[in-house]
Parts: structure tokens; C-alpha cells; sequence
């Protein structure tokens, strides 16, 4: 098994984990084809195993996935959870509904981002405070229960401010360019056009007038920063309404169909609130990174079949090809 990416030749780490493969800590595997592969934590590129080891892999990975947890699910690609491990399994996978754990993590993580602010920000509140209250002799009470309210702010603003990772649109009313943040998203409208079935319409801070439409990737990329800073300010109640939006999300038979009927809305991304807007972040994410898996599937799948007829006989590929057209031998 090599070690290293064959694509930026960054090391692909991990210890494999219950699979037992050595290498990696996200791994594909396809058993209708008899392809797997191990993907790159820094270029994401997918490295397709030795053909002869391929067999046993594909086994060591089936067995991992039966003991892990779906994350997203589509008809062709579906992401399995085993502890720190991602399995990615393709071909044709059951219909799976949206694993409300997967969400619930993402809770605790955002509370564990907004701790290493939060904390370090009222300590220095409270010594601040201290000092002047010293100082002035006066009361510090009031002041002291207003520092939970401060630090929270303190945080919401970082993620408020935090640059949105797209190429920065030209205004069309006054042509400045547009460099969007996240909490500029709240304004945003959504949309649907006939490229797209799901299109962000933000706003210019120069003009204040409607300035861009993003389509595609970058309506995507924007969204989920955007929904991220709107979640934010709510994301202990989230963690009870996760369960919720997921039933809200398969109502419409999943994140496509659910993206559809919210685009054909036309509304405020600060329309949305509680389970409703985690259940609009719920489907743009497993729209975005399926869409991305399926990508790679397919670009990895080209290497696949290029590797493997450099292993066959030209006389029997071509046997091969002459009986799928229904030729008879030697004809």
C-alpha cells in the first residue's frame, strides 16, 4: 500500500483504523466495479489501490462502513461516519435519511470555536472591570451579568466579518466590486433561474441596490457561510431542533427537492429561523459535498479504467469487445 498522494505527493497519514489498511483516514470504495481508493486529506484527489490488493480492500471497507454512521446519502455516492474515519461508499446505495447526529456534532463543534473566544474575551472583561471598579469604588453588578451578552457578541462579529471564498462580483448598478462577508448573506434573497435551480441574489454596501446574482458553486459556498453566522446566534436551540429539520428536509424528498421549493420562495435568507434555517444549511451542504463526491467519483473512475486495461491482453480486449457487440469468434 503506498503512503504518499500520487497527485501533490503530500503523505496520506492515518493509521487506517478499522480497516486495518495502513494508510489514510477517508477512503472510497465502489464493490459493483472493484474499485477503492484512499483520498488525500490536502489535495482531496482520490488514489486508487494496487489492483492486486484491491479485493481485500474493498472487503476491509465493507466491513468498516456496516459498523459506521451515514452522513449524507444519494442514489450513486453515500458518506459513512466510523469515529474519525469517513468511508465514501459508491455504486448504488440505499436511500438513507439525513443523520441528525452529523448536524448535532457540528453544534458542539461551533460551541467549542466560540469557547476559545468567549472565555478569553471575559476574562479580560472581568480584569478590566476590576481595575476600574477599584479605582472608582463604584458597583460592578450590573456590569458583570452583561459580559456573557458582550462575549457573544465579540464572537458573532468575528464570524460576521469572516470573507466569503468566492471570486468577488462587479455590482451591476454602480460597478464597484463587491466583497462579501458573512453576515452580508442575512440580506441576501434566494432565487431560481433557468441555469440554476438555486441562485443567491446579495446586496451591494456601496449602492445598497440588488447588485449580483451567484449561481451554482459560489450561491452555494455563500449560503452555507452565510447560514453558519445565522445559525450562530441560536446554536443551542439548534441542537434540539436538528432532528426536526431533517423531517423537514425529506418531507420534500431530500435536499434537491427541498432547495427547489425554497428558491421558488424568493426570500430573505433572515427569513429563516430555528429548524427551518438548519434544515436549509442541512441541504445545501449534502447538495455541495455530494455533488463534489460524485465529481471525484467520476474523474477517479477515468483513471480506474485506464489503469486497468493497461493489465489486459489486447487479443482478449478485444475478444471482449467483438462478443458485447454480438460478433461470433473469428468473425
Amino acid at each position: 500500500m503506498f503512503s504518499t498522494c500520487a497527485f501533490c505527493a503530500g503523505a496520506l497519514g492515518g493509521d487506517g483504523g478499522p480497516s486495518g489498511l495502513g494508510v489514510g483516514r477517508r477512503f472510497s470504495y465502489d464493490g459493483w466495479k472493484s474499485r477503492a481508493w484512499v483520498i488525500c486529506q490536502r489535495c482531496n484527489r482520490w488514489n486508487l489501490t494496487p489492483f492486486d490488493e484491491r479485493l481485500d480492500t474493498i472487503a476491509a471497507l465493507d466491513r468498516m462502513a456496516a459498523g459506521g454512521r451515514v452522513a449524507a446519502t444519494s442514489d450513486q455516492v453515500a458518506l459513512i461516519r466510523v469515529g474519525p474515519y469517513d468511508v465514501v461508499r459508491v455504486g448504488q446505495p440505499p436511500r438513507v435519511e439525513m443523520a441528525t447526529w452529523r448536524y448535532g456534532e457540528r453544534m458542539k463543534a461551533r460551541e467549542r470555536e466560540k469557547m476559545k473566544v468567549v472565555v478569553p474575551v471575559a476574562i479580560a472583561v472581568v480584569g478590566v472591570s476590576i481595575a476600574i471598579n477599584a479605582v472608582a469604588g463604584g458597583s460592578m453588578g450590573a456590569f458583570m451579568g452583561q459580559i456573557p451578552n458582550l462575549s457573544n457578541a465579540v464572537y458573532r462579529g468575528i464570524v460576521g466579518n469572516r470573507k466569503i471564498a468566492i471570486e468577488p462580483p462587479i455590482c451591476a448598478r454602480c460597478g464597484r466590486v463587491m466583497v462579501l462577508r458573512s453576515r452580508h448573506v442575512t440580506d441576501a434573497r434566494l432565487q431560481r433561474t433557468t441555469q440554476a435551480n438555486l441562485a443567491l441574489l446579495v446586496i451591494c454596501r456601496s449602492c445598497k441596490g440588488e447588485g449580483a446574482l451567484l449561481q451554482g458553486t459560489d450561491a452555494e459556498t455563500a449560503l452555507r457561510s452565510g447560514l453558519t453566522y445565522v445559525n450562530l446566534r441560536q446554536s443551542w436551540k439548534l441542537k434540539k431542533k436538528a432532528a426536526e429539520a431533517a423531517q423537514q428536509v425529506d418531507a420534500y424528498g431530500g435536499p434537491e427537492s427541498f432547495l427547489v421549493r425554497q428558491a421558488q420562495r424568493e426570500v430573505k435568507v433572515s427569513t429563516y429561523k430555528g429548524a427551518e434555517a438548519l434544515a436549509l444549511e442541512m441541504a445545501v451542504d449534502e447538495q455541495a459535498e455530494l455533488r463534489e463526491l460524485e465529481r471525484q467519483w467520476h474523474e477517479a473512475e477515468e483513471v480506474a479504467e485506464i489503469a486497468d486495461s493497461l493489465l489486459v491482453d489486447p487479443a482478449v480486449e478485444d475478444a471482449l469487445r467483438r462478443l458485447k457487440q454480438g460478433d461470433q469468434p473469428g468473425g
